[in-house]
């Protein structure tokens, strides 16, 4: 399905047709079972006569989960054949499901369940939820703008906000590897986006960061341990959709036992080979990341 996504105060005039929120509770995902089914969804429905996709929102979320303390945000707005309002909400008190619910139960999953009510759409709706997820993480920071051919324009951009279309900005991703073949992998906090799955460490270069210095403080930060610059190679450079990613692999024999997790970043490191990371991607608790088998063979392993 083509699925287009907009910031949400970007757009005026536009008569929605479905809220839909992407709920958390106690660290994890809230997702539905409507009564006539045997499969999945993200809490939502439809904006009815006279209601703001706000009032909505919360409508349809106590009526699928019982929230009745919650905090919502507004993720974006998304086009398919009709339109609609994607939230995001921190629940902190549910009750029990209205009488009058067309929900059956309602389950808390650490990541989304393989049988979705629908797989076309939701899949991404949740992807986005991340995305922004990641952007109110150090929000209000600056990021440089480059243009689509990597050249820097000179203006800045304050993470949180939507990139505009045309800007990129930069992004690193270290991969520390030890004499035995093995990575630095740490777990992403329950408050980021993609929440308490592994990844290798890495992140948005800031204003002023060039993709050597972005990939050495994102370490020192994240981690704790000091690289030196010259013992890194960038193996990898590739551009997406708003974003100029770099992989650099530093070649050092860390020690689990005196890395620091920095709170609100990460909860836990492992030593992991190329087998294990291939298995925790195959299960899902792998920040999603295409580029792995490309790196894997620029290693050589």
């Amino acid at each position: 399905m083509n699925i287009k996504f907009y910031s949400p105060d970007s757009l005026t005039d536009i008569s929605f047709t479905y809220a839909v929120i992407a709920a958390r509770y106690r660290d994890r995902w809230i997702f539905c079972r409507r009564c006539d089914r045997s499969t999945w969804e993200i809490p939502g429905g439809h904006v009815e006569a006279g209601e703001s996709p706000d009032e909505a929102a919360r409508r349809e979320l106590y009526e699928e989960t019982g929230a009745i303390k919650f905090n919502l945000s507004p993720v974006c707005i998304y086009q398919t054949e009709c339109w609609g309002m994607l939230f995001f909400a921190e629940v902190q008190e549910l009750s029990s499901l209205p009488e009058n619910s067309e929900m059956a139960e309602i389950t808390l999953f650490d990541l989304p369940p393989e049988q979705l009510s629908y797989p076309d759409i939701q899949p991404a709706l949740y992807r986005m939820v991340q995305y922004w997820r990641n952007l109110q993480t150090g929000k209000g920071e600056l990021w440089d703008i480059y243009d689509k051919n990597r050249t820097l324009t000179g203006r800045t951009h304050k993470r949180g906000d939507f990139l505009k279309e045309g800007d990129y900005h930069l992004v690193v991703s270290v991969m520390i590897m030890n004499d035995r073949g093995e990575f630095l992998l740490t777990k992403r906090a329950p408050n980021k986006g993609y929440p308490n799955t592994w990844e290798c460490t890495g992140g948005s270069a800031l204003a002023g960061d060039d993709s050597i210095t972005a990939a050495l403080r994102e370490v020192r930060e994240e981690t704790g341990i000091i690289l030196a610059p010259e013992d890194g190679k960038c193996i990898l450079s590739r551009k997406g959709k708003d974003d100029f990613l770099d992989v650099w692999l530093f070649r050092y024999n860390f020690d689990l036992d005196k890395v620091q997790l920095l709170p609100g970043e990460t909860t836990d490191a492992i030593a992991a080979d190329k087998q294990t990371i291939l298995d925790l991607c195959a299960k899902g608790e792998f920040v999603p990341c295409s580029f792995l088998e490309e790196v894997f063979e620029r290693i050589g392993i």
